[in-house]
C-alpha cells in the first residue's frame, strides 16, 4: 500500500465533496446527489486512514467524521424526494389519464421536499459544511503517516465487517418481500462497495468487477425503495378519495407494485451473484491484502515493452 496512493485517494474524494457541495446548496439535483457520493466515500475511507484515532498527529481531526455523517443524512434526505418527483412524471408519461393521482401525489412531495430542504440548509449551516472540504484538505500531510502494514490490516478488519454485515442481511431479508429488510441489504451492499473501492485503491488489488456487480444491485434496491416512497405517498391519497380518483389511486399503486415485484423476483434470481462477492471478499481479496501481493501484468511479445 504505497503512501502516494492513498494520499491521491484521499485526495480525490476531498475534491469531489468541495467541487459538488456549492450545487447541492444551490439546489442542483445532480450536484446534491453526487456530492452526497462524496461524502459516503470520505466517510469510508477516514477510519482507514486512521487521522481520527486519538493518537493522531492532526488534532484537526477531531469530529470531522461526524460531521461528514451528518452531510450524508442531510442530504439524502432532500435526494430521497428528488427520485419520488421523477418517479411520478415516469408514472405520469406512461399513463396520462392517471394524471390527477399524479398531481396530487405531486404536490404533496413537493411540499415536503422544500420543507426537508430547509432542514438540510439549516443542518449543514450548522455543521459549517462549506468549510469542510478545505479543512479535510488541510489533513493531507498526516495521510499515508502510518506503515502499509497498519493500513492494510484496518482495511482487511474493515472489509471483513462490511462482508458480515450484508451475509446477515441477506439472510435476514430471506426470500419474501420485506421492504425494510431490503433496505438494510441496499446499505450493505453500498458500503462494501466503498470499500471495496479502497481496496482497488490502496492494495492494488482489481476488485472493479466486484464493484459493478455491487453497483448493479445498488440500483436494483435503490430502485426498489424508491418505488415503495413514491407508494407511500399515494397511498395517503386513498385514505381521503372517493369514486374516480380511488380507482386511479389503486391503479397507479398497482403500476408501483408491479414493477416493484418484477425486482424483487430480478434480486432473488441473482442474489448468488452476492454471495460470490462476499466469498472472493473472504478468500483471495483478504489473501491479497495480507500478502500486499499487486495483481499479475498480462505478459507482453516484448521483455520492455508494456
Amino acid at each position: 500500500m504505497r503512501s502516494l496512493a492513498v494520499r491521491r485517494a484521499f485526495a480525490r474524494r476531498v475534491r469531489a465533496l468541495e467541487r459538488e457541495l456549492p450545487g447541492a446548496l444551490g439546489d442542483n439535483v445532480d450536484a446534491l446527489h453526487r456530492s452526497r457520493v462524496a461524502s459516503r466515500r470520505l466517510r469510508e475511507i477516514l477510519p482507514v486512514l486512521g487521522i481520527e484515532r486519538s493518537e493522531t498527529p492532526a488534532p484537526a481531526a477531531d469530529g470531522l467524521g461526524q460531521r461528514v455523517r451528518r452531510v450524508t443524512r442531510a442530504l439524502g434526505s432532500v435526494r430521497e424526494l428528488d427520485v419520488a418527483l421523477d418517479i411520478l412524471s415516469e408514472v405520469e408519461q406512461e399513463y396520462p389519464e392517471l394524471g390527477e393521482v399524479v398531481a396530487a401525489a405531486r404536490r404533496t412531495v413537493e411540499a415536503d421536499r422544500d420543507a426537508r430542504r430547509e432542514g438540510m440548509t439549516r443542518q449543514l449551516e450548522e455543521i459549517e459544511a462549506p468549510s469542510l472540504a478545505g479543512e479535510l484538505a488541510a489533513l493531507d500531510e498526516h495521510v499515508g503517516a502510518d506503515s502499509a502494514a497498519t493500513r492494510a490490516a484496518s482495511l482487511r478488519k474493515r472489509l471483513d465487517r462490511r462482508v458480515d454485515r450484508l451475509e446477515a442481511a441477506i439472510d435476514a431479508a430471506g426470500a419474501l418481500y420485506a421492504f425494510d429488510r431490503l433496505h438494510l441489504v441496499r446499505i450493505a451492499v453500498k458500503k462494501l462497495r466503498y470499500a471495496l473501492e479502497l481496496v482497488h485503491e490502496f492494495g492494488r488489488v482489481p476488485t472493479r468487477r466486484l464493484v459493478n456487480t455491487l453497483r448493479r444491485f445498488q440500483d436494483l434496491l435503490g430502485r426498489q425503495h424508491d418505488l415503495e416512497i413514491v407508494a407511500g405517498y399515494v397511498r395517503r391519497l386513498g385514505r381521503a378519495g372517493t369514486g374516480r380518483f380511488a380507482s386511479d389511486v389503486e391503479r397507479v399503486l398497482a403500476v408501483l407494485e408491479r414493477e416493484t415485484r418484477e425486482l424483487h423476483a430480478r434480486y432473488l434470481a441473482r442474489v448468488e451473484r452476492l454471495e460470490d462477492v462476499m466469498a472472493q471478499c473472504r478468500g483471495d481479496i483478504d489473501r491479497r491484502l495480507a500478502e500486499g501481493t499487486p495483481p499479475k501484468r498480462r505478459a507482453t511479445g516484448s521483455s520492455h515493452g508494456r
